[in-house]
């Protein structure tokens, strides 16, 4: 079962080239978005008991739901960059595209950072990845901690 999580983690389920991902600006999953839709603008994570004042910048996240039936977030922040991101659905998204660059990081730990059946962590200070599943569950977030908008929390990457 490892071997079958860190083979699909590694390749991704599409090849598709990515046009940007973590770090940059949004994803285009170009054919294999059957729908996308951009969330309210949002401040969740603000940091309790804060004012006005001091809250945080507001973020954008986008919601795509991919042909797989995978439903993808890209959460952006006010600059643009896509701080982080998260997956849910029976199918892997194709990693490549979400993580971009960082996607060697993921390969380059995959064999390492297993944590047991369908999940892995991997932790690299700015960059954090967490992913879990099995056959029709796959779930996981990444952000980078560099580029969380100032007063947002990792917590917001649902």
């Amino acid at each position: 079962m490892r071997a079958l999580f860190v083979l699909m983690t590694l390749t991704g389920l599409a090849c598709a080239s990515a046009h940007a991902s973590l770090g940059g600006a949004p994803s285009d999953f170009g054919p294999t978005a059957a729908r996308a839709r951009q969330l309210a603008g949002a401040v969740p994570g603000a940091i309790p008991g804060a004012s006005p004042a001091n809250a945080p910048a507001p973020f954008t996240i986008t919601e795509t739901t991919l042909d797989s039936g995978t439903v993808v977030r890209e959460y952006v922040g006010p600059g643009g960059t896509v701080f982080g991101v998260s997956w849910n659905g029976p199918f892997l998204p194709d990693l490549r595209t979400l993580l971009g660059e960082r996607f060697a990081d993921l390969k380059a730990a995959a064999g390492d950072k297993s944590r047991g059946r369908g999940q892995m962590q991997v932790n690299q200070g700015d960059l954090v990845i967490e992913s879990n599943g099995h056959m029709r569950a796959w779930s996981g977030r990444a952000w980078l901690n560099s580029a969380l908008p100032a007063g947002v929390a990792a917590e917001v990457v649902q």
